[in-house]
This record gives structure tokens, sequence and C-alpha cells, in this order.
């Protein structure tokens, strides 16, 4: 397939049956035109990939504990919702929201309102990818953004060298215990690492363990992403694990090594 006919496609994948939309990760309609030039991200996740796509200087507000926001954009706080009178006040053209992370509500509101809204919730790593082009179209940096999703989906493809697959567990909570069943995206950041999550069948997203179930997989490496190494005897930690955005290309590379380095390889 040619490059012309390969960017055609991608293109395509991200529009709905408008060629002045895309469709956002909750199959909602997101109007192109005119590129965003006032951005508000409501996660940390949606803040790297717009900075990913080339769009860091569009950001006029973003949470407060995302990090290294240039020093003019407002710190928000969206625990508990978003501050809708401080949001009139700002003016976005686009609102970049985590689908799930994100009160329903505030987006329904802010829908009233006339501004745009793209809901990211990526389940693998090539969704991640498609978030950072369908957000270079929505701004105006689609050269940046196209390039950034095949540099991110490059590394991710060469992150672990290949090797024998293993059984983990993952450690999202420890009081009470809680994991994640194979539908999270997690899933496939640990395939890419030549890892199997012990709980792949158990068709949840995250879930509490029951203690008896967890017993029987305590001799299994733990990997608990954005938690420190904790107790276990056999635990790996790796922060850039616990969002599903660009960082996690890096954060595959260095589950890697640790787990590696963990198992005495």
């Amino acid at each position: 397939m040619t490059r012309g006919l390969i960017l055609l496609w991608l293109i395509t994948s991200l529009c709905s049956a408008s060629a002045d939309n895309l469709l956002d990760d909750a199959d909602q309609p997101v109007p192109i035109h005119p590129p965003a030039t006032r951005v508000v991200t409501l996660s940390p996740h949606t803040t790297e990939l717009l900075s990913a796509a080339g769009g860091q200087d569009l950001l006029v507000a973003a949470p407060a504990h995302a990090a290294d926001l240039p020093g003019q954009v407002v710190r928000i706080n969206t625990l508990g919702g978003i501050d809708r009178e401080l949001m009139l006040k700002l003016q976005p053209d686009l609102v970049l929201a985590w689908a799930s992370g994100n009160r329903a509500s505030d987006l329904a509101w802010l829908h009233s309102q006339g501004i745009r809204v793209f809901q990211s919730e990526p389940q693998d790593m090539s969704q991640v990818a498609q978030n950072l082009r369908a957000i270079g179209l929505l701004t105006g940096r689609h050269d940046i953004a196209r390039q950034a999703a095949s540099r991110f989906m490059a590394e991710v493809q060469t992150a672990c060298a290949p090797r024998p697959t293993e059984e983990v567990y993952i450690a999202i909570w420890d009081h009470p215990a809680m994991s994640v069943g194979g539908l999270h995206w997690l899933n496939d950041a640990l395939a890419h690492a030549r890892l199997h999550n012990t709980y792949a069948s158990v068709q949840r997203g995250v879930f509490a363990v029951e203690r008896e179930s967890l017993l029987s997989r305590e001799d299994l490496l733990q990997v608990a992403p954005g938690q420190p190494p904790g107790n276990a005897q056999r635990r790996v930690s790796v922060e850039s694990l616990s969002r599903p955005g660009p960082a996690l290309a890096q954060g595959i590379a260095e589950l890697c090594q640790q787990t590696a380095a963990a198992a005495g390889r």
C-alpha cells in the first residue's frame, strides 16, 4: 500500500459519514473545522496526548495534577466535577475529556454550551495512536500528530526483545485488593511487554479481588502501575503505565527491563 493510500485510510477511519466530523471513543461525532485554538483538557492523559500531537501552545487549562504544564496554563480541579462558571470564562473551542473518568452530566453540559468535546477512552495501543491522529485533525496539527502516532507505534512494537510470555498479577490497589480483568487497555500494554494478566478471562475492567483467589496467585510477579513497590517480594512499579497516553511506549520498555531483572534474566 502506498504512503498516500495509507494516509487516506487513516483519515477515513477517523471520520464518520460526514467528512466534516470524526468519531471519538464514545462514537460521538466531533466537528473537525475550524481548527481549535483554545483547548481545555480534563485528564492528565488527554493533556499528554495534546502535547504529543503538537498542540501544547493551544492549551489554556488542564488538571492541576497533570505533569509539565506551561506556566500560562490555568490549573483546574476536575475531581467532583468541573467548575462550569470557570469553563465559560475560559472560552474553550475544544475540550478533551476522559470518557469514563469525567462526569457524563458535565460532558452533556459542555455539549449544551456549543463546546466541542472529544472523549478519549483508548482500549489498546493502536487506539492511543488513533487519539493522537484525531487530536491532530481537530487542532490543525495533523502532520505533527501523524508522525507522533507512527513513532509511538514503532516504539511500542520494539519496546521488548522476544522472550517467553510470563503470567503476572496487576496490583491496582492493595487494601482492598483490586486488579484488572480482560476489558482494560493494560492488557495490550502487557502483551507488548511479553506478559499475560492472570485475570484476563474476567470480563471486567477494574474489580475487587477475593482473598482466596489472590492467595492462589501469591507466587506470581506483580505489576503495580503508578503504585510504590510495596512489600511484595516480587513487584515492579511503573508510573507511566497508570494512564493511556503517549508515555506508554516508554512505560512498556521500562516494564520489560524491570520484569527481566526480577526474573533474573
